[in-house]
């Protein structure tokens, strides 16, 4: 009898248990699909946006009593109010009062990192959320973006089938989230950023490490082939500093890169830290350069640089946020100086934050961004364009950056005139997507 009574109560444990477990796989999987932050339904017929201050074209004249008309996600006409012919059947929302201007690019974001606080360390709690947080493709970090304005990302530096993957979902409508453009796998060496920095391992999918020309030109064609190809490719030329020298790629074999990535289509940017590393780089003809560190040209732009990088139309985007996080305040200074000396010389200047990295916050720091760069000596509508137009221009997407007739209808509202005052981007009102409202804190 006693036997009798333990066999069943170990049956009702074992059951209990079993449900118990299975309450909390069903509970999860419930969770997984809830928070996945899909898409909205694709916008269709014609949506007409009156009333607002509208920046028009790449260089963002405001039309007062403007008017946008969209149909299924892109501007078909915009103009002055007596200028736009809405359809009688067309939906109307009238954005009075408000400034409407392009959805913000951020060049340079890495979309998997842990993203944390610029004090932060890593603890062992962390890594459950953020598998699960990878495993959806960071939702959070999505809908954050999209609430500060910024529409398209450029990824550089994730692991490579995941981030592919990832822009799949959001080019095929399946997730809500901004436009991604992917470099997948940074160019690198064994002795180099971020391999010996960050720890990342040689083997994964974050980089890859030719050590000859050949072998840069066949990793080159492996990434730059079919649908699933990458936008771009991203090379890491960087010495450090004398106390913790780095590996640079030898310069046949950053040559050998740059090379077989123009053959097929594909531009190159250049994460460089110091003079040698940027002479490297322009060497090997790369199209664009990331960051601008105190081991560069802290003291000043040597002539014949400054002359042959805005002579080439460089486009660089100063990362000015994450330095600010890792250097003191009399030190970002002197980098914003080179920022406005650059700029005043006709150089390109285009807005990337590095969010992902620790301090900086995914949407926000384009905000900071466009503010360290105006105090850097840019016109607003310098900063601005930096952020949008130019920053099109560097993706080559004539798609996006504009509020123009046949560009997406990626469009920001916000709450003051950000060309007077470029602050005015953090008040974001209402965020269009592909024409879908995405974000709307209108008062009720």
């Amino acid at each position: 009898m006693k036997k009798r009574r333990l066999m069943s109560l170990l049956g009702r444990i074992a059951l209990c248990t079993f449900g118990a477990v299975a309450i909390l796989v069903v509970a999860g999987i419930v969770f997984f699909f809830a928070t996945l932050y899909r898409a909205g339904a694709a916008q269709e017929g014609d949506l007409a946006l009156v009333g607002a201050t509208v920046l028009v074209g790449e260089g963002l004249e405001p039309h007062r009593n403007g008017t946008v008309l969209i149909r299924e996600g892109a501007i078909v006409q915009v103009g002055d109010a007596e200028d736009v012919d809405v359809p009688p059947e067309a939906t109307v929302l009238d954005v009075s009062g408000y400034t409407l201007m392009p959805g913000l690019i951020d060049l340079h974001v890495h979309l998997g990192s842990p993203a944390l606080e610029a004090d932060q360390r890593p603890g062992a709690m962390m890594f459950p959320r953020l598998v699960a947080d990878w495993m959806r493709f960071f939702p959070g970090r999505r809908r954050a973006l999209l609430e500060h304005g910024v529409t398209t990302v450029r990824s550089l530096g994730d692991e490579t089938e995941w981030v592919l993957e990832f822009r799949q979902s959001i080019r095929d409508g399946e997730l809500e989230g901004p436009n991604i453009f992917a470099a997948g796998p940074i160019f690198t060496t064994p002795g180099g950023h971020p391999v010996a920095t960050f720890g990342v391992e040689p083997d994964s999918g974050v980089v890859r490490l030719p050590s000859t020309a050949e072998a840069a030109r066949a990793a080159v064609r492996e990434l730059a082939g079919g649908d699933r190809g990458v936008d771009l490719i991203k090379v890491v030329q960087e010495r450090g500093r004398p106390e913790y020298p780095l590996e640079p790629i030898r310069l046949e074999v950053l040559r050998a890169i740059v090379s077989e990535a123009h053959r097929h289509g594909l531009p190159v940017i250049a994460h460089w830290g110091t003079l040698e590393d940027l002479e490297d780089v322009l060497d090997a003809g790369v199209d664009g350069l990331e960051h601008l560190e105190a081991r560069g040209v802290l003291g000043g732009w040597p002539p014949q640089i400054l002359d042959e990088l805005v002579g080439r139309d460089m486009p660089i985007s100063p990362t000015l946020t994450v330095m600010a996080v890792v250097i003191p305040p009399e030190i970002l200074r002197q980098l914003q100086r080179r920022v406005g000396e650059y700029r005043a010389a006709g150089g390109r200047v285009t807005v990337g934050s590095d969010a992902g990295m620790p301090g900086v916050p995914f949407g926000a720091g384009v905000h900071r961004e466009l503010e360290l760069l105006v105090g850097s000596g840019l016109t607003t509508r310098d900063a601005l364009k930096g952020a949008t137009s130019e920053a099109a221009k560097v993706l080559r997407s004539d798609r996006i950056g504009a509020i123009a007739n046949g560009r997406a209808a990626d469009l920001v509202a916000v709450a003051g005139d950000p060309l007077r005052d470029i602050t005015a981007v953090r008040s974001v009102v209402m965020v269009f997507r592909d024409g879908r409202l995405v974000v709307d804190r209108r008062r009720r």
